[in-house]
């Protein structure tokens, strides 16, 4: 404390605190153990830094929902899509091959709007 009082300080450091900070961190990146993003806070705007949290927060809450749309999707109409992919295929193959009637009955279990 006393050295506090009398200004005499027992480092350069507390002369010129930024300029030590600075100079500590391109030390240090020239050595290459630390990142230039891992300095010390000297902004302190908590409002700021609390609106982009719950900003981020927001945008991974939506990417979650649709994520979980998509997996809900896959089981359901997904699912009966490939079906009705796969029966096409099929009607087109009878087709080729001559059998009329297995292909009209694919034709009308896709579509029993159309009369036959």
């Amino acid at each position: 404390m006393e050295d506090h009082n009398t200004g005499t300080f027992t480092s350069k450091k507390y002369y010129d605190i930024d300029g030590y900070y600075r100079r500590k961190l391109e030390k240090e990146m020239k050595k290459g153990m630390k990142k230039a993003g891992h300095s010390e806070r000297t902004v302190f705007n908590d409002e700021e830094q609390r609106r982009l949290e719950m900003q981020e927060a927001r945008e991974k809450q939506k990417e979650e929902e649709v994520l979980a749309l998509k997996r809900s999707m896959e089981g359901g109409m997904a699912q009966a899509m490939k079906e009705q992919a796969r029966l096409k295929e099929e009607m087109v193959y009878l087709y080729k091959i001559g059998d009329m009637e297995g292909a009209a009955a694919i034709q009308r279990r896709l579509d029993p709007d159309i009369p036959m």
